[in-house]
């Protein structure tokens, strides 16, 4: 017994430790180095700006796969998926000129009405529902368009959008690639970066770590990571696979009833697979599920009180060795974790 603690200690540092890369980012016409450059990778707290050669270096990076990101005005931000291992390595990050001219990306005054009601339909939708709106601002909404037709509301931006949360104590700069919502469906994806806010005392400290561990716990990065651990009831959350063709959400019998030939138990080996230096979700039943270490006052089900999703995958959906989604286009969510929104969203690299 001691023998095997001792081998699963070593192994836990092990697979813990931290790593660096380094690089250089340049133009990728004229092969000049771009000093003062953005390069982070995506969804993290890593990020650092190019030095006066354009050079970059990010530390304590756990080992997975993540996309690395380069970003500066007046250019396309440039991203490459990397793995990181033991060895030290050296990218080169090549920034295309964006064709939008300074003119264009300028501050719009005078919106009219519509973009002022587009503007509330985004910040319900990008945000979530429940957010605390005088501790979570978006800083330049000016930067938003909409286009609204046959029920389809599309929202994209000119510059990357700069979000304070005072509640999580990140400030995040989020490049939107588009956010689409219809009368079913709501879903965003983009490139975001996460800063820490400099706080004012211990007691704001305490404050935001508590506030990311209530975000975190019952959450789609919670699910996952306990899919990949294989620890799902240890967790909170109960899961089934449902029927093919069973996926509306509705008051059907009772939650943990199987008899109503609804649903079936699975184990989370039977559906997380290797694939290449990835996992792959090897299902394509959608799985309902309910986080039960926190009630709920109308549940969808009487025997389950609890915040209630269902997931369904659209087509391959792979996560990191850690359980990180890889394309959030991959898994659509109804139900609880459909509502929520990047005011709630922690950085990947958070654990609790």
């Amino acid at each position: 017994m001691k023998l095997l603690f001792c081998l699963l200690l070593t192994f836990s540092v092990f697979s813990q430790e931290k790593q660096r890369i380094s690089g250089v980012i340049k133009d990728a016409k004229t092969k000049e180095v771009i000093p003062g450059a953005n390069v982070y990778l995506e969804g993290t707290t890593i990020g650092t700006q190019a030095d006066s050669l354009g050079h970059f270096t990010l530390r304590n990076i756990v080992r997975g796969r993540y996309q690395l990101v380069g970003s500066f005005v007046g250019y396309k931000p440039a991203f490459q998926f990397i793995d990181i291992n033991s060895q030290p390595k050296e990218y080169i990050i090549l920034l295309e000129e964006d064709n939008q001219t300074l003119a264009e990306v300028r501050v719009v005054a005078g919106r009219d009405k519509d973009w002022e009601k587009g503007l509330r339909k985004f910040e319900r939708a990008f945000l979530g529902d429940s957010y605390n709106k005088k501790e979570v601002r978006l800083l330049n909404k000016e930067v938003l368009n909409f286009e609204e037709e046959e029920g389809r509301f599309l929202a994209t931006a000119i510059a990357p959008l700069v979000i304070e949360n005072l509640s999580l104590g990140y400030r995040v700069t989020y490049t939107l690639d588009r956010l689409e919502q219809t009368k079913d469906l709501t879903s965003f994806r983009g490139l975001g970066r996460y800063e820490f806010l400099p706080s004012t005392d211990v007691k704001q400290q305490n404050r935001w770590k508590e506030n990311r561990k209530e975000a975190y716990l019952g959450s789609l990065s919670h699910f996952l990571k306990a899919m990949v651990e294989n620890r799902l009831e240890a967790e909170g959350f109960n899961a089934y696979l449902l029927k093919p063709g069973v996926q509306q959400i509705g008051r059907k019998g009772y939650f943990y009833d199987i008899s109503t030939n609804r649903h079936f138990p699975f184990q989370p080996t039977e559906v997380i697979k290797p694939y290449q230096d990835l996992l792959v979700l090897d299902t394509q039943n959608a799985i309902e599920l309910v986080y039960n270490q926190r009630r709920v006052s109308r549940p969808i089900f009487v025997d389950a009180p609890y915040p209630y999703t269902v997931l369904i995958p659209k087509g391959r959906v792979l996560l990191s060795q850690t359980g990180n989604l890889m394309d959030p286009f991959s898994l659509e969510m109804r139900g609880d974790m459909g509502r929520i929104g990047m005011a709630e969203l922690l950085p990947l690299d958070y654990t609790p």
